[in-house]
């Protein structure tokens, strides 16, 4: 009854912990669910009325496939000014940005076709290219060197059937970041190689000490690179579903075609939320930043604390990614930490094999909670190792 490319594609991890989470809770249990991306911030209030306002001026029909003109212009000035990215309002579609990556596969791999992504990395990445008939290519990166991606790694993995190269930074689930060195390389290789680089940059604004650095922007990237970002981590509009894309024109039109027999487009309430939010939201995305800052600098030395636990400060993202040393899989020590403990974590074994052992804690969250969550960790483990 059903295709094979749906039947070989695993449920994404991080949703159906979520959904088990949430029927726990609705049998009266105390979780502590630090599983979902999601910023715990309510949407800022001038977001949500400049919606409200276009929903009154009856804003409730079809918009361009494209996007809103004045949204995409916004979009490509913002690209500009903050990553130097050479690009004008053609270069731009808006959609969601889960989904603009899943078309960016769809518009360039061909059934066979190796896609490259970090390992660990986002669960969606291995499904969205099965789905398209390609073969996910996992390049690990080490826990012991920062979670750097290694070029080299990336080089040994390459055959003659490589297509695409994926990156996150800063990455899901490690908060690492992608140094502009080897960025550089990344561009190199695709360039050697006739590759296409998608990179997915919704934490963008989440960058702690350092700063953000975008591939497209790197000299004769741009045209082999589509860039991903959107509202859902900066502005905390993950309901919303609204996010864009910046491509080389000729890529643009390609997605569109896949836009305009799947979404049609967005709704123009939405986008122009989205709008007030490039308008005027520096400040908010400043605001939410620095909690999650002091959130994160709270919460690493809680955990490297507790006996057999450690974990690199991640330099962006709001997780934490951090190893156990029990005995057990990553996710039997979910299973056990959330039916002893109740405390929801995402195992590392979702992220990819060399996940496998380490934990996600998502510190978008409050501080007491987060307090009380790592003081139940170290709870059960000092029980569990007696």
């Amino acid at each position: 009854m059903f295709s094979k490319r749906i039947r070989n594609v695993q449920p994404s991890g991080t949703v159906m912990l979520s959904n088990k989470v949430k029927r726990l809770m609705d049998q009266g249990l105390d979780i502590l669910s630090f599983t979902l991306g999601e910023p715990d911030f309510s949407t800022p209030p001038h977001i949500i009325e400049a919606a409200k306002e276009a929903l009154d001026r009856g804003m409730t029909h079809y918009t361009s496939s494209l996007g809103m003109t004045e949204l995409r212009e916004a979009i490509a000035r913002t690209e500009k000014q903050k990553n130097s990215m050479d690009c004008d309002t053609e270069n731009v579609i808006v959609l969601p940005t889960k989904m603009a990556i899943y078309m960016a596969i769809q518009t360039f791999i061909n059934p066979g076709d190796q896609v490259i992504y970090q390992n660990p990395g986002w669960v969606s990445y291995g499904p969205m290219i099965t789905l398209a008939k390609g073969t996910p290519v996992p390049v690990k990166m080490r826990y012991d060197s920062g979670w750097i991606w290694d070029p080299q790694d990336i080089r040994d993995h390459i055959t003659e059937k490589t297509r695409a190269i994926i990156l996150n930074t800063p990455s899901n689930p490690t908060g690492s970041l992608i140094s502009r060195d080897t960025q550089k390389e990344i561009v190199e290789i695709a360039t050697e190689h006739d590759l296409t680089i998608i990179a997915d940059e919704v934490y963008e604004n989440l960058v702690y000490e350092e700063e953000h650095s975008s591939i497209g922007s790197l000299p004769d990237a741009f045209e082999r690179t589509v860039t991903v970002s959107g509202f859902s981590k900066s502005y905390a509009m993950t309901g919303w579903r609204i996010g864009w894309m910046v491509a080389s024109k000729e890529t643009i039109k390609m997605v569109n075609k896949l836009q305009q027999h799947s979404l049609t487009c967005l709704p123009p309430f939405v986008q122009m939320g989205a709008l007030a939010a490039l308008e005027n939201g520096s400040s908010c995305i400043d605001d939410m930043k620095e909690e999650f800052r002091k959130r994160r600098d709270m919460l690493i030395p809680l955990l490297n604390e507790i006996d057999g636990v450690s974990c690199e400060m991640p330099k962006g993202a709001f997780y934490a990614f951090f190893k156990m040393d029990t005995g057990f899989k990553s996710m039997d020590m979910a299973e056990m930490l959330l039916y002893k403990a109740h405390v929801a974590l995402t195992p590392g074994s979702a992220f990819g094999s060399a996940g496998d052992g380490f934990m996600r804690m998502s510190y978008a969250a409050s501080r007491e909670n987060l307090r009380e969550g790592a003081k139940r960790i170290a709870e059960f483990i000092a029980v569990l190792r007696k």
